[in-house]
């Protein structure tokens, strides 16, 4: 059982092994009768001396291994060689000045690269193999670098960021194979267009519509074939929908009285920014002067807390505004997904408002043994309008919003329940103005699902038929890019692979706390498993 474990020690010879609470220490000497000189490569066997060597090694059983090995110092006699005397070393167990086994390093070179520093110690400790951070950090530091001499034939090409919002970066990927090409301190078109004329051989760049890259690939590598990816284009039309249906939402709740004409938040053909101030409702005025304060601190560098305390708003308030390019953008950004999961609970908190129970610490244990995974915090926000307003509850919450619209434009048919395809129709009844939107949804899915790319200059004068500006500033992007997109509709290449590796990077810069340096993480994203 010991020759199994201890297999790397064959080649030298085991005097005694010594087993106490806390280590297992090997003694061993070296037992060849010669020794290639590192100046030279000749052979010596003319001894000079010994001396012992201590090697830690991987862990037994949860005890840490030490190894005392017994090494000789040859004398070289090969005239011209610069080294009189020299160590040997025994292969698979020894290294010039290491004092680790080479196992060990490369487990402890796998634990940094996942877990980079501080956190890889930690584990490291754990497993009986305890090391320090910095030294794990200089073992991620002599890994050797991973150097293209030419680019993979279909490149793919994404940002991500480093500090949402301020700095970003570029990973290169070989979309055939999967394998991680390359990572860039930005995203400009410069540092890219160097990239590409230093590594030749791209013939297909998957992207997307990022203008930098675009201007990148053209000015670098003019015969290379651009395929803009399927999924930002779904999701730009996603996008699209929202603000359409967001320029018309008082058409989503049911009419009342007299009330069955649509009246949109904004007309198709007049744009957000030729408003005047006087008509705009308050609640516009306020998001425009928050959204110019919180820029005007973020922008200087200013922490998301210090701001909130500021302006006296909350922290995801300002978070939202910070990361929003125009105040509308902020009010689109309205609500998490945990806050979104409450309203599956309103009738049940609504009946209970309307029984006489208004504690919103008791209601939120009540629904939390329905299964409810929220904070008090959010079921005290979603009660506190109708706290304020001194009315009853309503007896059916509002079901209807501008996400869910979307939601049941977007959706594919078949996965749309009956009552909400009713739900849907009434809205196109009671909004005349959305009525083409769902036809082009349809088709551009159809386009894209079945790789119809030669379709796309069609619907592209379809959905400006609409009128609808959202849709018409969508045709008039796709048109800029055409070629781009007609290859994304029409090729099977995709940059799907890229996507998963920058979540990949996400989770590893998250890791790292955001604090890891551009180095350190370059290798962390190439190099980990």
């Amino acid at each position: 059982m010991l020759a199994t474990a201890l297999f790397h020690l064959d080649s030298v010879a085991v005097e005694e092994i010594t087993v106490d609470q806390e280590a297992v220490a090997v003694t061993a000497r070296a037992v060849s009768r010669e020794a290639p000189s590192p100046g030279c490569g000749g052979l010596s066997t003319c001894i000079h001396g010994r001396y012992r060597r201590r090697l830690a090694d991987m862990a037994m059983a949860g005890r840490k291994v030490v190894i005392d090995l017994v090494v000789r110092r040859f004398l070289c006699g090969t005239p011209g060689c610069g080294r009189r005397t020299f160590v040997e070393q025994v292969e698979g167990l020894t290294e010039r000045f290491v004092r680790r086994t080479p196992i060990l390093r490369r487990t402890l070179e796998r634990l940094a690269l996942a877990l980079a520093g501080r956190p890889a110690a930690r584990l490291a400790t754990h497993l009986a193999i305890p090391t320090s951070a910095n030294s794990l950090l200089r073992l991620l530091g002599k890994l050797p670098d991973r150097r293209l001499g030419t680019a993979p034939r279909v490149l793919g090409v994404d940002d991500f960021a480093f500090k949402k919002g301020h700095v970003y970066g570029t990973i290169l990927m070989d979309v055939e194979t999967g394998d991680r090409v390359d990572v860039l301190p930005d995203r400009t078109a410069d540092m890219l267009t160097a990239w590409l004329r230093d590594h030749p051989g791209v013939e297909i760049v998957c992207r997307d519509r990022a203008s930098a890259y675009a201007e990148a690939v053209r000015t670098a590598c003019p015969d290379a074939t651009q395929v803009a990816d399927r999924f930002h284009l779904w999701r730009n039309l996603c996008e699209a929908v929202d603000k359409c249906i967001g320029q018309h939402r008082t058409c989503l709740a049911e009419p009342t009285g007299d009330a069955n004409a649509c009246k949109p938040v904004v007309s198709a053909g007049t744009a957000a920014d030729d408003v005047p101030e006087s008509m705009e409702g308050l609640r516009a005025i306020k998001r425009r002067g928050r959204h110019a304060a919180v820029h005007g601190l973020y922008g200087k560098g200013v922490p998301i807390e210090v701001i909130a305390k500021t302006l006296g708003l909350d922290r995801k308030t300002v978070r939202r505004y910070a990361h929003a390019t125009t105040p509308d953008d902020a009010s689109r950004g309205t609500g998490s997904r945990r806050y979104g999961h409450i309203h599956a609970y309103s009738p049940y908190l609504y009946r209970r408002w309307n029984e006489g129970c208004t504690d919103a610490a008791r209601l939120h244990a009540e629904i939390v043994e329905l299964g409810y995974g929220g904070s008090k915090r959010t079921v005290r926000r979603h009660l506190q309008e109708i706290r304020a307003g001194g009315k009853p509850a309503p007896d059916k919450p509002k079901e209807l919003t501008v996400r869910k619209a979307t939601w049941l434009m977007t959706a594919h048919p078949d996965k749309i329940e009956e009552s909400n395809a009713l739900k849907l129709k009434q809205l196109l009844a009671r909004c005349p103005e959305l009525d083409g939107v769902p036809d082009c949804v349809r088709a551009f899915a159809r386009m894209m699902t079945e790789r119809r790319g030669t379709e796309l200059d069609a619907w592209l004068t379809r959905a400006e038929d609409t009128g609808l500006k959202p849709l018409c500033s969508l045709a008039h992007g796709l048109r800029q890019d055409f070629d781009a997109v007609t290859a994304g509709l029409t090729l099977e290449w995709s940059s799907g692979k890229v996507e998963g590796n920058v979540n990949r990077v996400k989770r590893i810069n998250r890791g790292g706390y955001g604090r890891a340096g551009f180095d350190l993480l370059r290798r962390q994203i190439l190099l980990a498993d």
